[in-house]
């Protein structure tokens, strides 16, 4: 494997946990590889997608999530090839995922959660007011009370770990989820809710894409869910090869 790593993340961030073990694999002739769409990266993407070449996008897991207030704990890095998701779905076995209980399907709610992406995703979309001009077609659609729920950011950084309000309890009364591309997604799914999405989020495969038809799909999660589990990996697993490995078996015509 053959790895270009972008160099605009120093050792004092989150990103090097993922960074570093990769440095196994930097060689100037390999497929771009960012930590995410910021310090320039973007324009990385852009260039990769336009010139038709396959580039390396590694961020926040789907699950496992890094929390500054214990940085010492193990965590998981997303890592997915020429796409900031994993939108497909591959046959894979449930080991790395079998501690997750998939909630049976939501069929009753009161209200419709909103939750956009950054907007540095949304300029990734092109879809740069994709909030609003997404409220506005759901108010001609449906008399759902609608709730939006915007990316927690506070003090320089964002997730869970600073959100005013707990998700668990906006999705409590939700009947639907609707999202750009953001991990909420995959959380709804994970809860039984349907969800809503642009095709580049990692819960297309098990939600409807078609996000104003309201017409919720509930699909069978486990390879879907199983999938994820294999695009995510712990700075050790990189480190040992097991990353390496696995990628090549599902991404053999690429890397």
């Amino acid at each position: 494997m053959k790895l270009k790593l972008a160099t605009n993340h120093g050792p004092e961030s989150k990103a090097w946990q993922v960074l570093s073990p990769l440095k196994q694999y930097n060689d100037s002739t390999g497929i771009d590889t960012v930590w995410g769409l910021g310090a320039g990266n973007f324009a990385v993407v852009k260039n990769c997608i336009a010139e038709n070449k396959n580039w390396l996008y590694t961020d926040m897991p789907y699950w496992n999530r890094y929390n500054p207030h214990e940085p010492n704990r193990t965590y998981h890095w997303r890592t997915c090839l020429n796409n900031v998701h994993c939108n497909q779905v591959f046959d894979l076995p449930s080991d790395r995922s079998k501690h997750i209980e998939l909630k049976e399907w939501r069929h009753d709610g009161e209200y419709i959660l909103v939750a956009p992406s950054s907007d540095t995703i949304h300029r990734y979309l092109g879809k740069t007011n994709w909030t609003q001009e997404t409220v506005n077609k759901l108010k001609q659609v449906t008399d759902l009370p609608i709730k939006i729920r915007s990316k927690p950011r506070k003090k320089g950084t964002s997730g869970p770990h600073v959100a005013d309000i707990p998700l668990s309890e906006d999705f409590s009364k939700a009947k639907y989820v609707i999202t750009s591309c953001s991990m909420v997604g995959v959380e709804a799914v994970i809860e039984g809710i349907p969800t809503f999405c642009e095709p580049e989020a990692g819960c297309a495969p098990v939600a409807n894409t078609d996000i104003f038809s309201l017409e919720p799909k509930f699909n069978d999660r486990q390879q879907w869910l199983n999938t994820l589990s294999y695009h995510q990996w712990t700075t050790s697993e990189i480190q040992s090869g097991q990353f390496e490995s696995t990628f090549k078996d599902l991404y053999k015509d690429f890397l």
